[in-house]
Protein backbone atom coordinates (compact mmCIF):
# COMPACT_ATOMS: atom_id res chain seq x y z
CA UNK A 1 0.00 0.00 0.00
CA UNK A 2 2.78 2.48 0.85
CA UNK A 3 5.49 1.23 -1.48
CA UNK A 4 4.95 4.02 -4.05
CA UNK A 5 5.03 6.71 -1.35
CA UNK A 6 8.36 5.38 -0.11
CA UNK A 7 9.78 5.25 -3.64
CA UNK A 8 8.91 8.93 -4.10
CA UNK A 9 11.05 9.60 -1.01
CA UNK A 10 13.89 7.55 -2.49
CA UNK A 11 13.34 4.60 -0.16
CA UNK A 12 12.72 0.96 -0.96
CA UNK A 13 10.02 -0.45 1.29
CA UNK A 14 10.43 -4.16 1.88
CA UNK A 15 9.35 -6.51 4.64
CA UNK A 16 12.74 -6.35 6.34
CA UNK A 17 12.16 -3.10 8.29
CA UNK A 18 8.94 -4.56 9.70
CA UNK A 19 10.77 -7.75 10.64
CA UNK A 20 13.52 -5.75 12.39
CA UNK A 21 10.93 -3.72 14.28
CA UNK A 22 9.09 -6.88 15.37
CA UNK A 23 12.39 -8.49 16.45
CA UNK A 24 13.35 -5.46 18.56
CA UNK A 25 9.97 -5.49 20.33
CA UNK A 26 10.19 -9.23 20.98
CA UNK A 27 13.80 -8.95 22.23
CA UNK A 28 12.59 -6.60 24.97
CA UNK A 29 10.27 -9.35 26.16
CA UNK A 30 12.74 -12.24 25.71
CA UNK A 31 15.95 -10.68 26.99
CA UNK A 32 17.98 -13.88 27.03
CA UNK A 33 17.98 -13.71 23.23
CA UNK A 34 19.59 -10.27 23.44
CA UNK A 35 22.56 -11.37 25.50
CA UNK A 36 25.95 -13.03 25.33
CA UNK A 37 28.12 -15.37 27.34
CA UNK A 38 31.14 -13.96 29.15
CA UNK A 39 33.17 -17.14 29.49
CA UNK A 40 36.12 -15.45 31.20
CA UNK A 41 33.92 -14.35 34.10
CA UNK A 42 31.46 -17.28 33.94
CA UNK A 43 28.38 -15.08 33.47
CA UNK A 44 25.71 -14.06 31.01
CA UNK A 45 25.46 -10.40 29.97
CA UNK A 46 21.98 -9.09 29.18
CA UNK A 47 22.01 -6.22 26.70
CA UNK A 48 19.57 -3.34 27.22
CA UNK A 49 20.02 -1.92 23.74
CA UNK A 50 18.90 -3.42 20.45
CA UNK A 51 21.60 -3.31 17.79
CA UNK A 52 20.61 -5.77 15.10
CA UNK A 53 23.04 -7.10 12.54
CA UNK A 54 21.62 -7.55 9.05
CA UNK A 55 23.35 -10.05 6.78
CA UNK A 56 24.13 -8.56 3.35
CA UNK A 57 25.12 -10.69 0.36
CA UNK A 58 27.92 -9.08 -1.65
CA UNK A 59 30.17 -10.19 -4.50
CA UNK A 60 32.89 -10.63 -1.87
CA UNK A 61 30.74 -12.77 0.45
CA UNK A 62 28.34 -12.26 3.31
CA UNK A 63 28.87 -9.32 5.68
CA UNK A 64 26.83 -8.36 8.75
CA UNK A 65 26.73 -4.62 9.43
CA UNK A 66 24.80 -3.48 12.51
CA UNK A 67 21.83 -1.14 12.75
CA UNK A 68 21.97 0.50 16.16
CA UNK A 69 18.97 1.23 18.39
CA UNK A 70 16.46 -0.51 16.12
CA UNK A 71 13.80 -0.14 18.81
CA UNK A 72 14.01 3.67 18.52
CA UNK A 73 13.81 3.87 14.71
CA UNK A 74 10.69 4.14 12.56
CA UNK A 75 10.01 1.82 9.64
CA UNK A 76 11.06 4.63 7.28
CA UNK A 77 14.31 5.18 9.20
CA UNK A 78 14.99 1.44 9.17
CA UNK A 79 14.37 1.31 5.41
CA UNK A 80 16.83 4.14 4.92
CA UNK A 81 19.43 2.56 7.19
CA UNK A 82 19.14 -0.85 5.47
CA UNK A 83 19.60 0.78 2.06
CA UNK A 84 22.63 2.77 3.27
CA UNK A 85 24.38 -0.22 4.82
CA UNK A 86 23.63 -2.50 1.86
CA UNK A 87 25.08 0.08 -0.54
CA UNK A 88 28.14 0.58 1.65
CA UNK A 89 28.60 -3.20 1.73
CA UNK A 90 28.35 -3.53 -2.06
CA UNK A 91 30.77 -0.61 -2.50
CA UNK A 92 33.17 -2.12 0.06
CA UNK A 93 32.88 1.06 2.16
CA UNK A 94 31.92 -0.51 5.50
CA UNK A 95 34.13 0.42 8.45
CA UNK A 96 34.87 -1.53 11.63
CA UNK A 97 32.31 0.64 13.43
CA UNK A 98 29.62 -0.70 11.09
CA UNK A 99 30.20 -4.19 12.53
CA UNK A 100 30.49 -3.35 16.25
CA UNK A 101 28.12 -3.85 19.16
CA UNK A 102 25.56 -6.14 17.53
CA UNK A 103 23.26 -7.88 20.00
CA UNK A 104 21.24 -10.07 17.59
CA UNK A 105 21.33 -10.87 13.86
CA UNK A 106 18.73 -11.28 11.11
CA UNK A 107 19.68 -13.06 7.91
CA UNK A 108 17.27 -12.74 4.99
CA UNK A 109 17.97 -15.60 2.59
CA UNK A 110 14.48 -15.04 1.19
CA UNK A 111 15.83 -12.03 -0.68
CA UNK A 112 17.88 -14.40 -2.85
CA UNK A 113 15.08 -16.94 -3.26
CA UNK A 114 15.76 -19.19 -0.27
CA UNK A 115 12.89 -20.65 1.73
CA UNK A 116 14.51 -22.30 4.76
CA UNK A 117 18.01 -22.36 6.11
CA UNK A 118 20.03 -23.01 9.20
CA UNK A 119 21.34 -19.60 10.25
CA UNK A 120 24.72 -19.57 11.98
CA UNK A 121 24.97 -17.55 15.18
CA UNK A 122 27.16 -14.46 14.95
CA UNK A 123 29.35 -15.07 18.01
CA UNK A 124 29.23 -13.82 20.78
CA UNK A 125 25.50 -13.22 20.24
CA UNK A 126 22.97 -15.68 21.65
CA UNK A 127 20.75 -16.09 18.60
CA UNK A 128 20.03 -15.39 14.93
CA UNK A 129 16.74 -15.29 13.02
CA UNK A 130 16.58 -16.57 9.46
CA UNK A 131 13.92 -15.16 7.13
CA UNK A 132 12.82 -17.07 4.05
CA UNK A 133 11.00 -16.02 0.89
CA UNK A 134 7.31 -15.15 1.22
CA UNK A 135 5.34 -17.90 -0.49
CA UNK A 136 1.76 -18.31 -1.66
CA UNK A 137 0.50 -21.43 0.09
CA UNK A 138 -2.83 -23.00 1.04
CA UNK A 139 -3.94 -21.77 4.46
CA UNK A 140 -7.09 -22.30 6.51
CA UNK A 141 -9.08 -19.12 7.12
CA UNK A 142 -12.58 -19.23 8.62
CA UNK A 143 -12.61 -23.03 8.15
CA UNK A 144 -11.92 -22.63 4.41
CA UNK A 145 -8.75 -23.47 2.52
CA UNK A 146 -7.64 -20.33 0.69
CA UNK A 147 -4.46 -18.99 -0.88
CA UNK A 148 -2.40 -17.15 1.70
CA UNK A 149 1.08 -15.75 2.05
CA UNK A 150 3.47 -17.42 4.47
CA UNK A 151 6.84 -16.23 5.72
CA UNK A 152 9.16 -19.07 6.76
CA UNK A 153 11.25 -18.23 9.83
CA UNK A 154 14.03 -20.28 11.36
CA UNK A 155 16.25 -19.65 14.31
CA UNK A 156 19.48 -20.82 15.86
CA UNK A 157 20.29 -20.20 19.51
CA UNK A 158 23.16 -20.75 21.90
CA UNK A 159 21.61 -23.36 24.20
CA UNK A 160 23.92 -22.34 27.05
CA UNK A 161 21.81 -19.17 27.20
CA UNK A 162 18.47 -19.88 25.53
CA UNK A 163 16.33 -23.02 25.59
CA UNK A 164 14.10 -24.19 22.75
CA UNK A 165 10.86 -23.17 24.46
CA UNK A 166 12.09 -19.59 24.86
CA UNK A 167 13.11 -19.50 21.19
CA UNK A 168 9.69 -20.81 20.14
CA UNK A 169 7.91 -18.18 22.25
CA UNK A 170 10.11 -15.49 20.71
CA UNK A 171 9.34 -16.60 17.14
CA UNK A 172 5.65 -16.81 18.02
CA UNK A 173 5.74 -13.22 19.29
CA UNK A 174 7.54 -12.02 16.14
CA UNK A 175 4.94 -13.81 13.99
CA UNK A 176 2.10 -12.23 15.96
CA UNK A 177 3.55 -8.76 15.44
CA UNK A 178 4.06 -9.37 11.73
CA UNK A 179 0.52 -10.73 11.34
CA UNK A 180 -0.80 -7.44 12.74
CA UNK A 181 1.57 -4.63 11.67
CA UNK A 182 -0.51 -2.08 13.60
CA UNK A 183 0.76 -3.83 16.72
CA UNK A 184 4.26 -2.64 15.80
CA UNK A 185 3.08 0.92 16.39
CA UNK A 186 1.32 0.12 19.65
CA UNK A 187 3.97 -2.08 21.27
Amino acid sequence: KYKDDYEKRGLKLSYLPFILKAVAIALKEFQSLNSQMDLENDRMILKHYYNIGVAVDTDDGLVVPVIRDVDKLSVAQLSERIMELAQKARDRQLTLDDFKDGTFTVTNYGSIGGTFGVPVINYPQAAILGVGRILKTPVVKDDQVVVGHTLPLSMSVDHRIVDGAEAARFISRVMGLLNDPTALLLA
